[in-house]
């Protein structure tokens, strides 16, 4: 998305997936049978497991990554509950982990996280996606929102439902849309005027400290 916008339609997100399945389908088998075969976070090791993974394989750039599994593994009950009934707002409460006594957010491992957990109830966010909904937003207004509601899960998600619906995309699940949008949104832009800058042990670019509140 350099040059021109592609407005989306049931061809190109088609086409989208069938690429980022071919690129990438060592990955997704190997991520799929993961969370397959331990659905729970109740076992700290599985946990970490699929934190490893994740974090490799999708390259969330998070660190402390024993840290954030006993967070998951401590909070299990009510992740896998919430996870399970779809609830947008456990997102949030996988993000926000302290590390050596600052918070941080790590909010796309988190949703990518949630996601190969429940994919039909979690699109994923992260740089390429941002970049390819604001864009289009820009061109064709399909939803209202301003650009940190996209860091926010509940609006991200209405956003991501808003936008599959505005261009005629319902036959989609949301880990189809995700890889069109993250094909689209490739090469990301290298700086957004409105957002905060990369950093190593944030997430692709947003935050990039700990949080004040």
């Amino acid at each position: 998305m350099t040059t021109a916008i592609l407005i989306p339609n049931a061809e190109r997100v088609k086409s989208a997936c069938e690429q980022f399945d071919y690129e990438n389908e060592l990955v997704e088998q190997a991520l799929e049978e993961l969370f397959r075969r331990h659905p729970s976070n109740s076992d700290p090791r599985h946990v970490l497991l699929k934190v490893v993974a994740i974090n490799a394989l999708y390259h969330t750039c998070i660190f402390a990554l024993d840290v954030v599994a006993r967070h998951i593994h401590e909070h299990h009950k009510e992740i896998d509950a919430a996870l399970a009934a779809g609830s947008p707002e456990i997102v949030e409460k996988i993000a926000r982990v302290t590390v050596k006594g600052k918070i941080y957010n790590f909010f796309s491992f988190a949703t990518k996280y949630s996601s190969w957990q429940n994919p039909a109830a979690f699109p994923i966010y992260d740089a390429h996606v941002d970049h390819c909904l604001w864009t289009l937003q820009h061109h064709n207004h399909f939803a209202s929102f301003l650009h940190p509601d996209l860091w926010n899960y509940p609006k991200f998600l209405k956003i991501m439902t808003d936008f599959r619906t505005f261009h005629g995309l319902n036959d989609f699940t949301f880990k189809e849309i995700d890889k069109f949008l993250y094909l689209e949104g490739a090469p990301r832009a290298a700086a957004f005027p409105d957002g905060p800058h990369s950093s190593v042990g944030a997430f692709d670019f947003y935050p990039t400290e700990e949080l004040t509140s």
